[in-house]
């Protein structure tokens, strides 16, 4: 059932609202909403453990798609060019191309997969392509610090050869974000700060046409602009992108709103969905 939508006079008013679910939630909420003025330099609406490391879920798909676009940036064409998912990438979880035994999809194809439906398949085979190595450089050339991608999707679940050698520190999760570093990736999107405006043209198609649309985005109305990734596991969910008010033309809002620590991982997913309900009702009443 969708929530009264909450009304805001002041900024103060959204942190509030924000500071409350936080603590009535039976978890751990960190979250980043802010107008980005350049690629590191925000106009912060609010934060919340905004710099702390959460279980990346699916949202670590993010620097894997911008290391795709950087590798090929200059030459986007051979993202046309078609690739074989090798058997042991084709992990079950969210996606298609694990149930499809005879398809060559182009890297493109793979790279849309991997976003607009969290294909994980398509994901371990374009992990592949780059290197994990090579991501996780170019997400600290992004300023992602905090971001790690230490094995493949579904890597320690069920009945794959998938290599799980690479070793990281006990009590932190294998693929790690924070909310801060999700808003540095998508401040990097809204200016073209790295990229040629080309491969922006490609990489934002997947995250505008993005099929999860249950957290974040959950009662916005349908048209709303919005660009964004979301992640889930049974004890936690994300949601980041940049959200906008169709009837101003004030810059999208980046935000990311992350909740771990839970019993249930709907009950992160219910909560974003509030949350991002809250924001949108004051974006609107911002810009009126």
């Amino acid at each position: 059932m969708r929530p009264d939508r909450p009304t805001f006079e002041t900024d103060a008013d959204l942190a509030d609202y924000v500071d409350n679910y936080a603590r009535k939630l039976d978890g751990r909420l960190g979250v980043f909403l802010g107008f980005p003025r350049g690629p590191d330099d925000f106009e912060v609406v609010y934060r919340s453990r905004a710099a702390e490391t959460f279980s990346s879920a699916s949202v670590i798909k993010l620097p894997v798609l911008y290391a795709l676009y950087e590798k090929y940036d200059g030459r986007l064409g051979g993202l046309d060019r078609p690739r074989e998912i090798a058997p042991e990438n084709r992990v079950a979880g969210s996606g298609l191309f694990h149930l499809l035994s005879e398809t060559r999809p182009s890297l493109q194809d793979l790279a849309r997969a991997m976003i607009a439906i969290s294909d994980n398949a398509a994901t371990n085979e374009l992990i592949d392509e780059v290197g994990i190595e090579r991501i996780e450089q170019s997400a600290r050339d992004l300023g992602m610090a905090d971001t790690r991608l230490r094995r493949k999707l579904m890597a320690t679940l069920g009945d794959n050869d998938l290599d799980v050698t690479r070793e990281w520190p006990e009590g932190e999760p294998a693929n790690a974000t924070t909310p801060a570093d999700c808003a540095r990736f998508f401040a990097d999107v809204l200016h073209e700060a790295t990229l040629s405006s080309a491969a922006y043209d490609r990489l934002v198609v997947p995250l505008e046409e993005q099929k999860h649309a249950t957290s974040f985005p959950r009662y916005l109305p349908f048209e709303t602009p919005i660009a964004h990734k979301t992640g889930s596991i049974p004890t936690a969910a994300l949601d980041t992108g940049y959200v906008s008010d169709p009837d101003s033309n004030d810059s999208p809002l980046v935000f990311a709103v992350f909740a771990d620590r839970l019993e249930h991982g709907r009950d992160g997913s219910d909560a974003i969905a509030e949350i991002g309900d809250a924001v949108y009702a004051w974006l609107v009443n911002r810009s009126a």
